[in-house]
């Protein structure tokens, strides 16, 4: 089961259960490199010290390691000592470093099974940033293959997709949709350490986002060896769900001391700029590899955490422009996320707990502002005011993201205000496009909060047809104002159609979960006010969408449409 439960930008927490001990894993998350060979930080340590959820080993070390038959006998869980669930790689990247290993895909495979290994890797064949477009077609060719044939093999136990093909975008592409088709339980992007260990982050987020946005969007996405928290952020906004590292390690080796910032090396530092248990306790002359390893785990844990955070509060977008900073590169990579709003705005939501907040000239190019600018195009703009370079309807002033935002220099950009009738109207024609503007006749009364002056209710002939929200200004229907809504629009509007066998739960005002989802409006994004319907297309209930369409059709668990009112609320007068 992979379940969003939040989300933010791209980014989305989502409660992945899995496996017969039902293992439960929650992304953003990052899987931590363990080495049969030299445990740093003992494995058992890892879930009470730093609430690890999941650890990653490579099956080609651990079946070369001294401590090989002791695996075999005991397997992962009882050689680590870890509950969790186990993910193995299956020495790709040894074959990449080394340039062979001496195993088989299905030798590595069953290696895996043997172990007790809990998410299975097949022997992806790597993709070099600098392979020719034949070599990376030829290696492409061969992964996929093997990927099929783990699919055969592995039931039991969760299967990686690897998606390779190097920085050719038309073969990521070609690679993502073959991938999905297969049906792993995991994909896994591969072939990116080196674009980030040369700081070729443009390049990285044309990988990871034309991958993403041509897979199915029900299982993790993985970005293999990426464990950095400088670029955890960034690829978080971009929707990448797992990270692993064995950075802490490695750079606790070479005395380099891990920050959301980069990398400093330990004999540079006078202080140590962190409140962490390790920090909190020593001097920088006095960590030895263990202490300095564990630092750089509570720095990635942080980050985690972080992130989760961001997402939960509608802050992600802020934190990554925050992030960006540290590196000029970074920057560039950001920028380069505009190439993809079209994409992004399908699955960034519609309004947000918090404000929108511009923090540089970066912000003005986000999804949602993207999409306002979008949406304001198909409205009437006799009356308008400028925001954020683009021509709003006055209607909207009090409609987030314009209606709640905080500038950094706001001038010439003050807000005009429209009366109330044309305050409604404009929400509706921007909310559900053109002809919802028409429900607001002249026999409709618009009452104000004698506390606030805002717009409370609006009612019709003595029915209430909804509400404007207070924290973003949107229209909330009611089953009345759903349905009049309906009246004034194409057929099919903003409309999620459900199987027969769920329309009495929604009609009671029970929530439409993915599984029941038959069709829909391509137009509906995450937050959408939205209109549920049987298979005929006749009203049955309204709520908010949790996904884009794609997604609920996607997913075989969780819930697609929130209900708020189901048929048997209605009542007229």
């Amino acid at each position: 089961m992979f379940d969003i439960k939040s989300r933010d930008a791209g980014g989305r927490i989502c409660r992945w259960q899995f496996g017969k001990k039902k293992h439960t894993v929650n992304t953003p998350q990052i899987a931590i490199v363990v080495n049969p060979n030299n445990q740093i930080v003992p494995v058992k340590d890892l879930q009470k010290k730093f609430g690890a959820e999941i650890v990653i080993t490579n099956a080609y070390i651990a079946r070369k390691s001294r401590h090989a038959e002791e695996i075999e006998k005991k397997g992962l869980h009882k050689y680590f000592k870890w509950k969790g669930p186990i993910y193995t790689d299956s020495g790709t990247y040894q074959m990449h470093s080394r340039g062979k290993v001496d195993i088989t895909p299905s030798e590595t495979l069953e290696f895996q099974k043997k172990i007790g290994s809990d998410i299975i890797t097949p022997l992806d064949l790597f993709t070099e940033p600098n392979d020719s477009l034949e070599t990376a077609r030829e290696k492409l060719s061969e992964t996929i293959s093997r990927i099929k044939e783990a699919r055969e093999l592995v039931d039991s136990q969760l299967l990686v997709g690897p998606v390779q093909g190097g920085a050719h975008q038309r073969l990521r592409i070609r690679a993502a949709k073959q991938v999905s088709n297969i049906r792993p339980d995991i994909y896994a992007i591969g072939g990116i350490v080196p674009l980030m260990s040369q700081y070729r982050f443009r390049e990285l987020i044309d990988v990871i986002l034309n991958v993403k946005m041509n897979l199915r969007p029900d299982r993790p996405v993985h970005a293999f060896g990426c464990g950095h928290p400088m670029v955890f952020s960034l690829l978080a906004a971009c929707g990448v769900d797992m990270f692993d590292s064995a950075a802490y390690a490695l750079y606790a080796k070479d005395n380099r001391y891990m920050t959301e910032r980069g990398t400093e090396h330990l004999r540079e530092l006078h202080e140590l700029p962190c409140e962490c248990p390790v920090c909190s306790k020593y001097e920088p002359k006095e960590l030895d590899e263990r202490l300095l390893a564990e630092h750089n785990l509570y720095q990635t844990f942080k980050e985690i955490k972080t992130i989760r955070h961001a997402i939960r509060e509608g802050t992600l977008w802020e934190l990554v422009e925050q992030r960006i900073r540290a590196h000029p590169h970074l920057i560039e990579a950001y920028r380069r996320m505009r190439k993809y709003n079209r994409y992004l705005e399908t699955v960034v939501p519609v309004s947000c707990k918090k404000a929108y907040f511009e923090t540089g000239s970066e912000s003005r190019h986000r999804p949602e502002i993207f999409r306002v600018k979008q949406r304001v195009k198909q409205m009437n703009l006799d009356d308008v005011f400028e925001w954020q370079g683009i021509k709003v309807p006055c209607g909207l002033s009090g409609t987030y993201p314009v209606g709640q935002c905080v500038l950094i220099d706001d001038a010439g950009e003050s807000k005009k205000c429209a009366d109330s009738r044309d305050t409604v109207k404009t929400v509706l024609e921007y909310q559900y496009g053109a002809g919802a503007e028409k429900v607001i006749s002249k026999d409709v009364e618009i009452i104000h909060s004698k506390s606030t002056g805002r717009i409370r209710t609006i009612v019709k002939g003595g029915n209430l047809l909804g509400t404007l929200r207070a924290n973003d200004g949107l229209f909330i229907p009611s089953v009345y104002g759903a349905q009049e809504i309906m009246n004034h629009t194409p057929k099919g509007t903003y409309c999620v159609r459900i199987d027969d066998d769920a329309v009495p739960f929604a009609k009671e005002g029970k929530s439409v979960f993915c599984k029941f989802v038959v069709d829909g409006d391509e137009r509906i994004r995450p937050g959408d006010e939205v209109f549920v319907t049987d298979d005929k297309g006749e009203f049955i209930a309204c709520g908010t969408a949790l996904m884009n369409l794609h997604e609920m059709k996607s997913f075989e668990e969780g819930v697609a449409v929130k209900v708020r009112h189901g048929v048997v609320d209605v009542v007229t007068k």
